[in-house]
């Protein structure tokens, strides 16, 4: 019985662990990913306008 007690609490921990590591992690990621994301859109835009101008 002592023994299936301290599987379950590592068994808790592991999954808090696991869910507070992927919280963290795609957190993270977002942040940087999204980052980038907005960059490029904003040289494309930039890129497009150039294009633009020059056409007119």
């Amino acid at each position: 019985m002592f023994l299936m007690a301290i599987l379950l609490v590592m068994l808790i921990l592991l999954t808090a662990f696991i869910i507070m590591a992927v919280g963290t992690g795609g957190a993270i990621c977002i942040i940087v990913f999204g980052d980038v994301i907005v960059c490029i859109a904003g040289i494309i835009w930039f890129i497009k306008r150039q294009f633009d101008k020059k056409s007119h």
